[in-house]
C-alpha cells in the first residue's frame, strides 16, 4: 500500500541524460559511468582491454557490477572510499600450473627479476615497460610457457603471447582473457547479445528519478527505510536501473549506499538505523540512477525528532 501511494503522488523529478557514455557499433554494447572513465584512462584501450563483448551487469555469485571486455574484466568494488572499478586478476585466476616451459635463457641484460619470483624478459619486457605493465598488468605469476605452439607468459590481470611471424613492434599481444574466462565460467550467451543503440533507435528512456524517507521524523538510533522509484518519459516503471544512495549530514559527512537493482515496479529499496544525531537534525538523501547509459537524480530529506 505505502509503494502503490508513493506511485501515485510522484512529483517533479530531476533528470539529467549522461554524456558519459559510449556505444561501440563494432559488438553492440554500452561503455558508461565509472567503467568508462577507466576504459579511457589509458593510452590505447583496445590494446590494452579490447572491444566491450557485454554490458555492464550484476555478477549473481559475487553481487557486484562487472563488464567483460575482450581482454579484461572490470569490477565495481565497494571501497571506504565508495565504489570503485577495480581489473579483475584474470591472468591469476586462468593460469594452471604445470604448462610446458619455454626452452629459452632467463638471465643477462635482457630480463629482470621480479618480486613474485619470475623473470620478464626480451619482448616482454620491452612491452611490460613500454605500456606501464607495474600498474596495469601486475607481477608475472609463471615462466614463459608454451601454448598452442606460441610463447606466452601469465601475469596477473594479463597473458602476452609472442607472434614471431607478425611486423616488428606488433609481435607482442594480450590475449583474449576476458572472452576466454566468459566462456569457461559465465557462458551466458544472453548477455553477450548485442544491445540496441538508444540514440539511433529513438528509444532514450530520459529517466525520473523520485525518492521518497518512509518516515519524514525518526527518532536517532531508529530505522528508516528509503525507497527510490525509477520511471521513463511516460512514467513507466524502468528495471534494472543501477541506483545509489549518499545521505548528506549538516557537518558535511556523507555515507554512501549502493542499492539493488530496481525491480519490475521500478522501485528499490533499503533499511538502515540512524546515527545518534542531535534532534532537528535534517538528512538529505540523494539518489543517483544509471540504465544504459542514461543517467538521472532525485533527493528527499527527513528529520531528527523526538
Amino acid at each position: 500500500m505505502i509503494l502503490a501511494l508513493l506511485i501515485a503522488l510522484v512529483p517533479q523529478a530531476v533528470k539529467a541524460q549522461s554524456s558519459d557514455s559510449v556505444f561501440v557499433s563494432e559488438t553492440g554494447h554500452w561503455i558508461w559511468g565509472d567503467f568508462l572513465r577507466t576504459y579511457n584512462s589509458v593510452s590505447d584501450p583496445l590494446l590494452y582491454f579490447g572491444y566491450p563483448i557485454t554490458d555492464d551487469f550484476t555478477d549473481p555469485q559475487t553481487n557486484q557490477r562487472v563488464q567483460y571486455f575482450q581482454r579484461a574484466r572490470f569490477d565495481m568494488v565497494d571501497t571506504p572510499e565508495g565504489p570503485m572499478v577495480q581489473i579483475a586478476p584474470l591472468g591469476k585466476l586462468l593460469h594452471q600450473e604445470g604448462a610446458e616451459l619455454a626452452d629459452i635463457p632467463r638471465e643477462g641484460p635482457t630480463c629482470r627479476n621480479f618480486n613474485s619470483g619470475f623473470t620478464v624478459c626480451y619482448a616482454f619486457l620491452q612491452f611490460y615497460d613500454s605500456y606501464d605493465g607495474a600498474t596495469w598488468f601486475g607481477q608475472p605469476i609463471s615462466e614463459v610457457e608454451v601454448a598452442d605452439g606460441h610463447y606466452v607468459q601469465y601475469f596477473e590481470n594479463i597473458r602476452m603471447e609472442w607472434w614471431p611471424d607478425k611486423p616488428s613492434g606488433q609481435r607482442v599481444v594480450i590475449s583474449d582473457l576476458g572472452r576466454i574466462f566468459f566462456d569457461k565460467e559465465v557462458r551466458n550467451p544472453e548477455l553477450l547479445k548485442s544491445s540496441q543503440m538508444a540514440s539511433i533507435a529513438g528509444t532514450l528512456i530520459n529517466p525520473q528519478v523520485n525518492v521518497f524517507a518512509l518516515y519524514s521524523l525518526v527518532g536517532a538510533g531508529e530505522p528508516q527505510t528509503i525507497y527510490v522509484i525509477v520511471q521513463d518519459q511516460n512514467l513507466l516503471p524502468v528495471a534494472n536501473a543501477q541506483v545509489g544512495v549518499t545521505l548528506y549530514y549538516p557537518d558535511g559527512s556523507k555515507q554512501f549506499y549502493r542499492l539493488a537493482e530496481t525491480n519490475e515496479f521500478g522501485i528499490s529499496q533499503f533499511s538502515f538505523q540512524v546515527d545518534q544525531l542531535e534532534v532537528r537534525t535534517v538528512v538529505n538523501a540523494v539518489a543517483d540512477i544509471n540504465i544504459r547509459g542514461e543517467s538521472a537524480s532525485g533527493k528527499t530529506w527527513f528529520r531528527i525528532w523526538w
